[in-house]
């Protein structure tokens, strides 16, 4: 439940980033994301949602200025 809420949460950014399939599957997309999500917020890159992790997914930054990854 908790990735579906990850997922989910991770949706309501904007812009380049992509979708991700709220299906409960922690995949290589998702980690990818996540630690985009992170290094936005000045967090280390790990990939791993932790309290600062859900803390920054209730209340995303307005914009990031790091590129989403190719």
């Amino acid at each position: 439940m908790a990735v579906k809420q990850a997922q989910c949460l991770s949706n309501v950014w904007g812009g380049q980033p992509p979708k991700l399939a709220v299906n409960g599957v922690f995949d290589s997309v998702m980690v990818k994301k996540i630690e985009w999500i992170q290094g936005c917020h000045g967090l280390p890159p790990s990939g791993v949602i932790e309290g600062r992790t859900w803390q920054v997914l209730y209340r995303p930054a307005l914009d990031c200025y790091d590129p989403y990854p190719a």
